[in-house]
């Protein structure tokens, strides 16, 4: 996904480094709350009725760090997906003022398939 914003963004080396400051950064917050979330979890096993069972047990604010894990990695999907249709719109501009309208329609579609549902699919 960094690269292929990096791509879109002519090979920035500010964008670049941008996207990856965020990445790390999300990515060790994510590690760190995982960590301790296998700390406080508990689980157990129980045979009823002879039919396997699992409860697990959730201590102290578990239940708030899966929370913000999966909050962090959704703002780096939204702000991957804010980014892709930016560049996206930027160029289609570039191309109205540049070109005729039978080409616009064909490069701004390519460039919506390739890129805005690359991000929308995952």
């Amino acid at each position: 996904m960094i690269a292929r914003l990096h791509a879109m963004y002519q090979r920035s080396r500010k964008m670049l480094i941008l996207l990856v400051v965020i990445f790390v950064a999300i990515r060790i917050a994510n590690a760190v709350m995982i960590a301790i979330l296998t700390m406080q979890v508990s689980g157990e096993e129980l045979i009823l009725s002879g039919t396997y069972q699992c409860t697990i047990g959730y201590a102290g604010d578990t239940l708030l760090l899966i929370t913000i894990t999966w909050i962090l990695s959704t703002v780096w999907e939204i702000l991957a997906l804010c980014l892709a249709v930016r560049i996206a719109v930027k160029h289609f501009r570039e191309l109205q003022r540049h070109s005729a309208s039978g080409i616009i329609g064909d490069c701004f579609t390519v460039l919506m398939q390739t890129h805005v549902s690359y991000f929308a699919i995952f």
